[in-house]
């Protein structure tokens, strides 16, 4: 009986820690949307061929803050970029900085479009292949896709779904990594971007299983002293 009456209380504490927990995280999950995105490479500037070529793959992801930062008319709103990340082939660049964004542009008469730009991402500079001295550090990283219909977007709010870049931006499809003296390598991105929001279920799961092991943990010692 002893043992039911303590059960009771934990179940109440774990059950209210976990609607708190839910409560929390809610508006966290609208907190941030993380973008993944992926591509070829189709153009290298001679400069750079000591690293990069047409052959490697292209991979990366934004994590963006949906409240808009900086719209500049109606049709279009800004939000800020708060971690960035690319791989292309063996070679990494990442950013944290504060001044990156994403633009979308929702034109009743005109071109959809999304725009992402990163400032000085963080990258190890590349040699020149003829001249080892001279080498070329990363200054920024850039996304631009358009229409060409004018319904892709159904407003400048951040969008959790993104349509397929193949079908619906088929004016203008690129990306670029761009280094110093504007040496550039770039291509276009294929499949969609790909929205991935802040796992509340996971976050959630992993409360309730730290909760449920501290309720196992409370019956073992209850258990323990029933015998002693």
């Amino acid at each position: 009986m002893n043992y039911i009456r303590h059960v009771f209380p934990m179940l109440g504490f774990t059950a209210g820690m976990l609607l708190g927990v839910s409560i929390a995280v809610t508006p966290a999950a609208a907190a941030s949307i993380t973008y993944s995105f992926s591509g070829v490479v189709d153009r290298v500037q001679p400069q750079l061929s000591s690293t990069f070529n047409t052959t490697q793959p292209m991979s990366g992801f934004i994590t963006v803050d949906p409240g808009v930062t900086s719209p500049t008319h109606p049709g279009i709103g800004a939000y800020t970029i708060t971690n960035f990340s690319l791989d292309i082939g063996t070679y990494h660049a990442s950013s944290t900085g504060p001044n990156n964004q994403v633009i979308i542009t929702d034109r009743i008469n005109g071109l959809d479009r999304l725009d992402v730009t990163v400032n000085n991402p963080s990258g190890l500079p590349v040699p020149n292949p003829i001249h080892p001295s001279i080498v070329y550090s990363p200054n920024g990283f850039d996304i631009s896709l358009r229409g060409p219909a004018a319904s892709t977007f159904g407003s400048d709010a951040l969008p959790s779904t993104v349509p397929s870049i193949s079908s619906v931006f088929t004016n203008f499809n690129q990306w670029r990594l761009v280094f110093s003296g504007g040496r550039v390598v770039g291509g276009t991105l294929t499949g969609a971007l790909t929205a991935v929001p802040l796992p509340a279920a996971v976050i959630l799961f992993g409360a309730g299983l730290v909760a449920l092991v501290g309720l196992g943990a409370g019956s073992w010692r209850q258990k323990k002293n029933s015998l002693a």
